[in-house]
């Protein structure tokens, strides 16, 4: 399907952590019938009426540094009847698998449709030209991301340490949002006694936290994102699971990329909360 070029907007470099993220979750889901499935829906949070449902969206997620957007494209159709000009509010950004679940959120507030935009060879697959006055996420490979996610596919050991190290802390992003969207409460929930975590997937503050969670919880878990973080999953399982020990391998590696003073203060709080870390 080909879209119109609106004002030099370019594709993300197949070399670009965007444009790996982008080969890795693949394009848009299908139906059995053939038609696209909707990845978020833009709903009225106070009732959960579903407004849009999208396909896409452009602008919305960007680099950290990025400045504001003056418009995010919504590539999709209104399940209720808009009016473009007016502002929407109250609106809660969804994150929908391919049941329809919701997996992520995010509060916007006001939503301004300014216009409506058609696909070009695909009659009724446009979208809309609308502001968020000014609300991103800024993590630009979280969209891909997502889309991984919402896949349907079962999520595998690693997966996210095969993304540039730019992506982890989308990916952390992603496992955090998606974590307590769906329920789950900051806390361990795996039985084993020991977990292990491989210091050459370590490559960054996010990297630890992505393969802590994943080795805690399993693939798509949650242990925290910064060292609060970690205290409070540590702290609200200190009476919910049994105690556990942390091997963590090839220690000196990960210890050289993500500091020595952060590497030593996140063994500190496992030790100060009975956890059992040996360094290898």
């Amino acid at each position: 399907m080909q879209w119109r070029v609106r004002r030099g907007r370019r594709q993300a470099s197949p070399d670009s952590p965007l444009g790996f993220a982008w080969s890795i979750a693949g394009r848009c889901e299908m139906s059995e019938s053939g038609s696209i499935i909707p990845l978020y829906h833009l709903v009225e949070e106070e009732v959960g009426t579903v407004i849009i449902a999208a396909r896409e969206i452009s602008g919305f997620f960007v680099e950290s540094d990025h400045g504001q957007p003056a418009e995010i494209l919504i590539y999709g159709s209104a399940r209720h009847a808009v009016r473009l000009g007016k502002d929407l509010s109250d609106v809660e950004l969804r994150v929908v698998n391919s049941l329809g679940k919701a997996i992520g959120s995010y509060y916007i507030g006001r939503v301004g449709l300014r216009s409506w935009f058609e696909g070009t060879g695909s009659p009724g697959q446009g979208g809309f030209v609308a502001t968020f006055y000014g609300h991103t996420c800024p993590h630009a490979t979280a969209g891909a991301i997502w889309r991984r996610w919402a896949s349907g596919s079962p999520l595998e050991n690693g997966e996210w340490a095969r993304y540039p190290v730019e992506s982890h802390d989308s990916w952390l992003h992603v496992v955090q949002n998606s974590w307590f969207e769906t329920g789950h409460e900051a806390k361990r929930y795996g039985v084993g006694e020991i977990c292990i975590i491989d210091g050459k997937k370590i490559l960054s503050e996010s990297s630890f936290y992505c393969a802590l969670g994943e080795s805690v919880n399993g693939p798509g878990g949650y242990f925290g994102s910064t060292l609060d973080g970690l205290a409070d999953c540590l702290a609200s399982s200190r009476n919910a699971s049994a105690p556990f020990e942390l091997v963590w391998e090839h220690f000196s590696g990960a210890q050289e990329r993500m500091g020595a003073s952060l590497s030593a203060s996140v063994v500190g709080v496992l030790r100060e909360f009975d956890v059992g870390v040996t360094l290898r």
